[in-house]
């Protein structure tokens, strides 16, 4: 599926494609992953991405890929708005350590406001870039429905959507094209897909006594 067709993600069911990755067009990949959490809610995910600090909290998430976290403009608890400033490791130490900024905005940069509204749902939505220079390297959501159980979360990498962060400058075709070439192929995807499969595993273990301890909330 191609960021175009993100509102998709919005009907009730599920795609063909949820967990995954595969190569689109002109160089991108998609990735994706399925992670059914019991217990937990989406107000609870929500509350995570607010909550989350630094290598302490951020090592819980996945103890061994995590290495390093920060955040930039989060006032409040508001995620939406901030920057997630990490190092970390995709699928081992045996792969490259990635520095990343991950700039949280509001979903209605990603999907139909009018229809991601009607769902109910929370998405969590972000465009991850580089940490040591100023470009976006793709887009990137995790979509929450609350279920009987608890909730699942629908997760998706958009990846080769480069572009400067500052929107009046423009990269070149030609650019962005090798930019693609250099760094996303399958390895990439796969150990992309295998880190987001772990840590939201992770997640979906720690979080609902976590939330609870912490907010004092016992409702579900």
């Amino acid at each position: 599926m191609r960021f175009e067709d993100a509102n998709e993600m919005l009907k009730p069911g599920y795609q063909r494609f949820e967990s995954g990755y595969q190569e689109l067009d002109d160089g991108k990949w998609v990735v994706a992953g399925l992670t059914r959490m019991p217990g937990c809610r989406a107000k609870m995910v929500d509350w995570w991405f607010g909550w989350l600090g630094d290598i302490a909290w951020y090592r819980l998430w996945h103890p061994r890929d995590h290495v390093y976290s920060g955040w930039e403009n989060r006032v409040n608890g508001k995620y939406i708005g901030a920057s997630h400033l990490v190092h970390e490791y995709l699928a081992g130490k045996d792969g490259p350590l990635y520095k990343l900024r991950i700039d949280f905005h509001d979903p209605a940069e990603t999907f139909d406001a009018r229809l991601y509204k009607e769902t109910g749902a929370l998405a969590v939505c972000a465009r991850p870039g580089l940490l040591e220079a100023p470009f976006h390297v793709g887009r990137m959501t995790h979509y929450v429905r609350d279920t009987d159980y608890g909730c699942e979360m629908r997760s998706r990498f958009w990846l080769g959507l480069i572009a400067h962060r500052d929107p009046t400058i423009t990269l070149p075709a030609e650019q962005v094209r090798a930019m693609r070439a250099q760094h996303l192929n399958a390895e990439f995807a796969r150990r992309l897909h295998q880190h987001c499969v772990e840590e939201m595993g992770y997640l979906a273990e720690i979080l609902p006594l976590l939330y609870r301890r912490v907010t004092l909330d016992d409702s579900f």
